[in-house]
């Protein structure tokens, strides 16, 4: 007797088509506090519409799809808190992620417009050129700081005792919120940090630096970091976070090496990004990733890990390697 195989269906490409309508619920639910309305004792969709502000015709059907998404529970006419929701989703935890939806209002409008971009090649607004950076930038860092901060912190803690007491100046590269240095600074009390940004976003890390109690710590440097000079054999930590892939393949490998010649001898370079697998064929956030540097970016991509290793042995570290923090990719680190 022969063993069938599983029938081929259509679900793959229905639920791939429909994703993007069960991201827009999440984003609707965020926007309205659903999430904080429940923890703070709203049950019913009557009562949470009331406290959104909100109709109840339109607040239903909302929670409802929110409890197919497992992000509510439901139990007669009473809604509840799937346990992911309670961590991640109720503004008063710190844990709170809800920012990070402003991202996904960032980028809609543009995803509209792939089909047409994959044709011309020309992205719909090229934030990697300097007038567009400066309007988009400090709308995209707030909304990704947790994101950052949680994969920053895993790092920080699993270096040594021994490597963090090496660190006392830090650069900061593209810091947005700062969310990537702020951990450092924590861990590290003795460390000075410098940030380095557009003036239009510095105001953000600054925001972040106060509420974290560390402004005494942190020092500025605005422009364009395609043509502020970061010195030479000055810091004993660099970090590139989330930069690289809006920097391109030509301008990406430039700042590894200028980060290379800012750091003294023995000192680490951190590089955050969505890293795709060398045969580029996964995972999938990564590689969706690269279509986003395709709508945003005239010179944006995500890069292998192989070429990162060329880039960074041609800029003279050391040694490699990674740290799986999380996050959608490892976290690499080198050593001058």
């Amino acid at each position: 007797m022969t063993e069938t195989s599983s029938p081929i269906t259509p679900q793959q490409i229905i639920d791939h088509l429909w994703a993007a309508r069960s991201a827009m619920a999440l984003a609707a639910g965020i926007e309205h506090e659903v999430f904080t309305h429940v923890a703070n004792g709203e049950r019913t969709a009557v009562d949470i519409a009331k406290a959104a502000k909100a109709s109840k015709r339109g607040m239903e059907p909302l929670l409802d799809a929110l409890v197919a998404l497992q992000y509510l529970t439901k139990k007669g006419n009473q809604y509840g808190l799937a346990p992911v929701s309670e961590m991640f989703l109720v503004k008063s935890k710190p844990t709170y992620m809800g920012a990070f939806a402003q991202e996904t209002a960032l980028n809609w409008e543009a995803w509209g417009k792939l089909a047409e971009v994959v044709k011309t090649g020309k992205p719909v607004v090229a934030v990697d050129a300097e007038k567009f950076g400066k309007e988009f930038f400090p709308k995209l860092v707030a909304a990704i700081f947790p994101m950052s901060y949680s994969g920053a912190s895993f790092v920080a803690q699993s270096l040594t005792a021994k490597q963090r007491s090496k660190i006392t100046a830090i650069l900061d590269v593209a810091a947005g919120s700062a969310a990537w240095s702020l951990p450092f600074a924590q861990a590290i009390p003795a460390a000075q940090i410098t940030v380095v940004d557009y003036p239009e976003v510095t105001p953000i890390a600054r925001q972040f630096v106060e509420k974290f109690g560390l402004t005494e710590r942190y020092n500025y440097r605005e422009g364009n970091l395609r043509h502020i000079q970061f010195g030479r054999n000055q810091y004993d930590l660099v970090l590139l976070g989330h930069i690289i892939h809006s920097e391109g393949e030509k301008w990406g490998a430039k700042l590894i090496k200028k980060s290379a010649d800012a750091l003294r001898e023995g000192g680490l370079l951190l590089i955050a990004d969505m890293i795709p697998n060398d045969q580029r064929s996964g995972p999938v956030l990564p590689l969706v990733f690269g279509l986003n540097m395709l709508l945003h970016t005239a010179e944006g991509s995500v890069f292998t890990m192989k070429q990162y290793k060329e880039w960074l042995k041609a800029a003279g570290f050391k040694k490699i390697w990674t740290v799986a923090a999380p996050g959608p990719s490892p976290i690499i680190l080198a050593s001058k």
